[in-house]
């Protein structure tokens, strides 16, 4: 499993990384003990529902226990490339950064044994990669990681916590400049037992921190408190009309003053999307010099600040 920096060399500014966001090797960080702390609580949390869902998951008796926590900058876990470790990079947005899971082979031949129902006595290849077809088999089981992941932290309205398939140079420079915790953990499944780890930017947990009444352990404050700690953070909005499709024969043929036909009639309103999602429709008016975007209905059920 991916090794972080020694974290017992004082701390250093994030500035003094790379421009592709990796810092030199004889860099650290290190977070306050209370920010560590209080990502490992929630992660002790996220373990106990885990195991419990896998337990069903699979038919058989799930452990899950904490290891240790291990820092270093995001780089180093998006650029790791253990030989049999397979992981899964996972979105953030709205927020802008990423979290990570590691999954050491071992622990996935095993729930490959049992997805397969092998033989008891079957040893397979120790550290062999998992093969793609596998990887196709164990996505229900990478989807229970997902979805506790989710649940665990519902406390950060909005964060996706979803696969992202392939980084850019550009995510890698963005997200690899952040302070990261590394959740080592291991996974019993029978007799057998595995490793993952959990990489989460330590940013996350200072949200939390900085709740007021925020408890140790518990991961739902008041929605109230959430909007508070959130409040700085930006979202993109886009006012629609509608959109269309046309054929590329047509789309050449186009000259200046041409009408386009939507499928609205006049009456349509503009939808208000945020972060490229439906939230409002309303319509746009007129605000001196400048055009507005007068909010008229919810989308959905949404109907309170605290909902949306």
């Amino acid at each position: 499993m991916p090794n972080a920096y020694n974290i017992d060399q004082p701390e250093r500014n994030i500035a003094d990384s790379d421009s592709t966001g990796s810092p030199p090797e004889h860099l650290a960080i290190q977070a306050s003990p209370d920010i560590v702390e209080l990502a490992e609580n929630i992660h002790k949390i996220f373990l106990e529902s885990l195991q419990s869902k896998l337990t069903n998951a699979l038919g058989c008796d799930i452990r899950a226990a904490f290891v240790q926590t291990e820092q270093s900058f995001l780089a180093r876990y998006l650029t790791d490339a253990e030989p049999g470790v397979h992981k899964i990079v996972l979105s953030l947005e709205p927020i802008t950064g990423c979290a990570i899971l590691f999954f050491s082979s071992e622990l996935l031949v095993r729930a490959l044994d049992i997805l397969l129902a092998s033989p008891a006595d079957a040893v397979g290849e120790p550290g062999r990669s998992v093969t793609e077809i596998e990887l196709h088999l164990l996505r229900g089981f990478f989807r229970v990681f997902e979805e506790v992941l989710r649940e665990t932290w519902r406390s950060i309205p909005g964060v996706a916590l979803t696969p992202l398939h392939g980084l850019s140079e550009e995510n890698l420079r963005v997200y690899g400049a952040s302070h990261a915790l590394a959740l080592k953990s291991t996974l019993s499944v029978g007799d057998a037992q595995g490793e993952f780890d959990l990489v989460i930017p330590a940013f996350l947990a200072r949200l939390l921190s900085k709740l007021p009444g925020q408890v140790q352990g518990e991961t739902i404050p008041t929605q109230a408190r959430i909007n508070a700690a959130l409040g700085s953070a930006k979202v993109e909005l886009d006012a629609v009309l509608s959109n269309l499709t046309i054929r590329i024969g047509d789309l050449v043929e186009l000259t200046p003053g041409q009408v386009l036909l939507t499928e609205k009639s006049t009456e349509s309103g503009f939808e208000c999307l945020v972060n490229k999602h439906l939230r409002f429709k309303g319509e746009l008016v007129a605000a001196g010099e400048r055009y507005g975007f007068q909010l008229g209905a919810l989308d959905g059920e949404a109907q309170s600040p605290t909902d949306r």
